[in-house]
C-alpha cells in the first residue's frame, strides 16, 4: 500500500519519533503506519489528517490532492 504519511510528516519536518510523539503513539507504530505493514486505527488516522492539515483520502494514497475530501468543522 502506497501512502502519503511520510510525505506529510517530512513536509512538516518532522522526525518519525516527533511525529510519533504529537499523536501520542510510538516511533514503530509511525515506522510501520509509513511502510503500509500495519493497519492504522480510524481515530488515528483522524489525528494525522488534523495534524497534517489534509484529508484521510490523501493520507492514504487514494486521491492525489491534499483537501480534496476534507472535513469542514464549524466552531460552536
Amino acid at each position: 500500500m502506497t501512502n502519503n504519511i511520510a510525505s506529510e510528516r517530512t513536509r512538516l519536518g518532522l522526525s518519525q519519533t516527533e511525529f510519533a510523539e504529537k499523536l501520542g503513539t510510538t516511533y514503530s507504530s509511525i515506522k510501520k503506519y509509513e511502510s503500509g505493514a500495519t493497519n492504522i486505527k480510524s481515530s488515528m488516522l483522524l489525528q494525522m489528517a488534523e495534524l497534517c492539515d489534509c484529508s484521510i483520502d490523501y493520507l492514504l494514497g487514494r486521491c492525489d490532492d491534499r483537501v480534496s475530501h476534507k472535513r469542514i468543522v464549524e466552531s460552536a
